[in-house]
């Protein structure tokens, strides 16, 4: 009886990150980063849109046809975070926002090679939400830091190393992103989805989204 509840608990604990449907399973895909982003139209479109509208250079990269970085970790902005944006500032289409700050915005997501939740060590949050102990700073491409790390989840009898690992990220500012969905695997990358409540261009900088407006 005790074993069984148990066993219950373990196996929805650790699917228990998975607030957004990746459509696989395992998170295995076969294909690149926008046939995956193809295949989930709910919650990678406007990504997708995004990655196309920053150019050609871009496009291949999430194909993993840049031979320079033929894999990459992507944290991925759903389309929930960029309509978000949209709405709050009056924006119609995804191809009215600025192409550079677009690709600024995508590369500070992007991380050199593959980077799966067992690779990240666990940490422990800052005061106030800040950068804390633990985890691992990392350079994402655009040559922005952040610090990402994972929490393991404890299920009322204390936390163990088997038990499920939950993975947040800090763009060095004073909040930490939680992972909805980890360890998405299309053949070049992986992708670790960020939660809904992430809005674009969130601990980015004040670059001018709007194309018609310049630059400051």
């Amino acid at each position: 009886m005790y074993l069984l509840i148990i066993v219950s608990v373990f196996c929805t604990s650790c699917t228990k990150d998975n607030f957004i449907d990746t459509g696989i399973c395992n998170g295995r895909f076969d294909g690149n980063v926008i046939d995956y982003m193809k295949s989930s139209p709910y919650d990678w479109d406007s990504t997708r849109l995004m990655i196309e509208h920053s150019g050609e250079d871009m496009v291949r990269l999430f194909k993993g046809e840049d031979p320079q970085y033929p894999e990459i970790t992507f944290l991925g902005i759903t389309n929930h975070s960029i309509r978000r944006y949209m709405l709050h500032n009056g924006i119609k289409c995804v191809t009215d926002l600025d192409k550079e700050w677009c690709r600024q915005i995508l590369l500070n997501h992007i991380i050199n090679g593959k980077i799966k939740r067992a690779d990240i060590p666990i940490g422990k949050q800052g005061e106030f939400g800040t950068v804390g102990t633990g985890g691992k700073i990392i350079k994402t491409l655009s040559g922005k830091e952040l610090w990402i790390y994972t929490v393991l989840e404890e299920l009322g009898f204390g936390a163990g190393e088997n038990l499920p690992k939950h993975i947040y990220v800090n763009f060095m500012s004073t909040e930490n992103f939680a992972i909805a969905s980890g360890d998405i695997e299309p053949d070049n990358a992986i992708v670790h989805a960020l939660e809904y409540k992430y809005t674009l261009g969130d601990s980015e900088g004040n670059m001018n989204p709007f194309s018609d407006t310049p630059n400051n």
